[in-house]
């Protein structure tokens, strides 16, 4: 018989996860399988849970969250031997990996996925001892994200993290980045640096076009001094998707990267707080399988 873990955040975006989760439940067990069901109630419950789940050799975790939870479900699976398939019922505000595969943000829709039987092979990254799945970047854009409020976020959805990026530009906090790749080495002044395994950023599908899931590729950005005139023009080739034709970006595409700053930058990793530098970056080719 097959086996399944559902893993539940409550709090995830509108708190209708819990609700959806009998729905899940008996999917699941219409399909043939044996399923456990399991809710976070605080950091980094969903890593152990996912442990737990590699160390049954269970064939399916579903998540029922945001982009939070399917992090915090890869750091539980990735450390392992026993990679169980991924299904992703989005319940966050942004839902950047889910938006990146182009999942259904419907959760009806989402869970007839459990229907169609068909995969996708993903990359995942992987920064000192932490993995993700989307983007890591530091600097003011990093900084900006933890000064989102939870009514900006209800008010203006994931916009409110570029409110609150041009707020920060404006402050002009510049750092000397040094970054070694498997293709070069970049030594130069930087406001912000973006390090991308999808094309999704902060809610928005195709801002990084240059990035695919499944391409075996770290797509590196470094943004050299903005000011805040500068920097919505910036924002405004991100949102088309032509980031490299700005003048005061530089890009780099590879599978390694070594990143230090000449003072300590605390990361945002997949819309979370992370390690701080120096930072040890690589990517995981194909190294989850996700129903879509």
């Amino acid at each position: 018989m097959k086996t399944a873990m559902v893993i539940v955040n409550p709090s995830s975006g509108s708190e209708e996860s819990e609700n959806y989760r009998n729905k899940v439940l008996d999917k699941l067990q219409n399909k043939g399988y044996r399923v456990t069901s399991r809710i976070t109630q605080k950091v980094r419950d969903a890593v152990h849970f996912a442990q737990e789940a590699c160390e049954s050799n269970l064939d399916l975790i579903v998540i029922m969250g945001g982009d939070g939870t399917i992090n915090e479900v890869i750091n539980g699976i990735a450390p392992t031997n026993h990679y169980p398939t991924l299904l992703i019922i989005p319940f966050g505000t942004v839902n950047n990996f889910a938006k990146a595969l182009e999942l259904p943000l419907n959760p009806d829709e989402a869970i007839e996925i459990i229907e169609k039987g068909q995969f996708q092979n993903v990359d995942i990254g992987k920064v000192n001892d932490q993995y993700f799945m989307n983007l890591i970047n530091l600097g003011v854009i990093a900084e900006a994200t933890y000064s989102v409020t939870a009514e900006q976020k209800s008010k203006y959805g994931s916009f409110a993290y570029f409110i609150e990026g041009v707020k920060k530009f404006s402050e002009k906090d510049v750092f000397r980045v040094q970054i070694e790749t498997d293709i070069d080495t970049l030594d130069t002044d930087a406001m912000f640096v973006l390090v991308a395994v999808t094309d999704t950023f902060a809610g928005w599908k195709n801002m990084i076009k240059e990035a695919e899931i499944d391409d075996g590729y770290l797509h590196l950005f470094i943004f050299k001094e903005l000011t805040s005139i500068k920097s919505i023009a910036m924002i405004a080739k991100l949102m088309s998707g032509s980031l490299k034709e700005q003048n005061n970006v530089i890009y780099r595409k590879a599978k390694e990267a070594i990143i230090q700053t000449n003072t300590t930058k605390v990361i945002n990793v997949d819309g979370d707080e992370g390690e701080e530098t120096p930072l040890k970056i690589r990517i995981l080719p194909s190294r989850l399988r996700v129903m879509v």
